[in-house]
């Protein structure tokens, strides 16, 4: 007994002892966009104390033993927030044993975990992070005859084993061209496989005896799909027609406790005055303005304009398909939507606190908040800025990435003259 307690104290202090070395940080001088009801602050001061903001103001006096940023005048914001991507889940699309994002010959579908098959130390993750993106919705893709994803995670940029924040964040689902074409040939089938799905998990566990007695669903993925169907995670789902759309508000009311996010939504502008009545959130890209496909005939680039009037909650994201495999991009598209109309006030919540909210974080600057914050060298919005300092959860970020590192090593203008395999 003595032994185990005096194991138990000295794991006890080395805890606090752990604690206490962490860095504390002073930022002072900055221009502070705290994405709360205080705006934007001028020379304003951040302190950041055990991986926490513990105070935000001017003139602050800075307390021993931390370390001085000094932000010259230039923008500090929250880190930016990437609401969709296959993050950290492929290094190369077209290679199989790296690309975990589908599953065609599985017999699950709700139950498989993004998470499951994250790699933090996935090359595009220190990509995506020197460009300001601290955390990221990461999901995977419908496969086989399913409409359904997976269930999907938020992560945090760190790079670190733990970085996972929330393992079952969302269920997703792929209506529109491609839940057709798994669903077997029409959207009527496929919308008939996502009723009969929720179906199947309102009804779980008495609808089944066996493992196989729902009627779209397993026992095991209906079990999955539970919490999405009562509301307490979103389901988010893809499509891009207004039709599609009008079908997925007449499913909320059949489903009236479903937290619906409909990604793509290209031609959501049509239909923005239904799709706020309804409470149906969307995450659009402001760079779809072309009929890439038959379900976007009617994208235009002023689409989160309307929806933005219409009283639509909406994010913003960068859907093509290296802006879902590395969203390092994510603040040139909000740019983007700035620079067809939209305020930049609002159009930098939707790529940090409005998706962040949605999946139960933050995405604002405030005391006792948890420190994840960009220190930039311009407008964050602008395609020239770039981070001169991140913190995820307090801790200081590397912003030098496999990008940089071939970069440096291959710079015609280096003064280095060793063979390039060793510098």
């Amino acid at each position: 007994m003595i032994l185990l307690r005096t194991l138990t104290t000295a794991l006890l202090f080395s805890v606090v002892a752990s604690s206490a070395l962490a860095q504390d940080y002073f930022i002072s001088d900055a221009k502070l966009v705290t994405n709360t009801s205080k705006g934007i602050m001028e020379n304003a001061d951040v302190i950041i104390r055990a991986g926490k903001i513990t105070q935000i103001g001017a003139d602050l006096t800075a307390p021993a033993g931390v370390e001085f940023i000094n932000a010259e005048g230039r923008w500090v914001t929250p880190g930016l927030f990437a609401p969709f991507s296959r993050l950290g889940l492929m290094d190369i699309g077209g290679e199989d044993v790296t690309n975990d994002t589908s599953s065609g010959d599985s017999e699950t579908s709700i139950s498989e975990l993004a998470s499951d098959s994250f790699n933090p130390k996935a090359v595009f993750v220190a990509n995506t992070r020197r460009m300001g993106v601290t955390h990221a919705v990461i999901s995977p893709s419908a496969a086989g005859d399913s409409i359904f994803g997976g269930t999907g995670a938020i992560i945090n940029l760190s790079g670190a084993y733990d970085s996972i924040e929330t393992p079952r964040a969302f269920v997703h689902v792929q209506l529109g061209e491609s839940g057709t074409r798994r669903a077997g040939g029409s959207r009527a089938a496929a919308l008939q496989q996502l009723r009969s799905a929720l179906n199947d998990a309102q009804a779980y566990p008495s609808r089944y005896q066996g493992p196989e007695d729902g009627d779209a669903l397993s026992r095991q993925d209906a079990k999955a799909l539970v919490g999405a169907a009562r509301g307490d995670m979103p389901l988010l789902i893809s499509a891009n027609r207004a039709m599609d759309m009008l079908n997925i508000i007449s499913l909320k009311d059949d489903f009236k406790n479903l937290d619906i996010i409909i990604l793509g939504a290209a031609e959501a502008w049509q239909i923005a005055d239904q799709l706020a009545a309804a409470d149906i959130k969307v995450m659009v890209d402001p760079h779809e303005n072309l009929p890439s496909s038959f379900d976007s005939i009617g994208a235009r680039l002023d689409n989160v304009v309307i929806l933005d009037k219409a009283g639509v909650d909406y994010a913003i994201t960068n859907a093509s398909a290296l802006g879902i495999q590395r969203p390092a991009t994510l603040a040139q598209h909000a740019g983007n939507a700035v620079g067809n109309g939209l305020s930049w006030n609002k159009a930098f919540a939707a790529i940090t606190v409005t998706p962040a909210k949605w999946f139960g974080l933050k995405g604002s600057l405030s005391n006792g908040e948890a420190a994840n914050l960009v220190v930039w060298d311009g407008d964050p919005l602008n395609v020239t800025s770039a981070p001169t300092h991140m913190f995820i959860n307090g801790e200081r970020q590397s912003l030098t990435s496999r990008q940089t590192a071939l970069r440096d090593r291959y710079n015609p203008t280096s003064n280095d003259t060793r063979p390039h395999k060793y510098r």
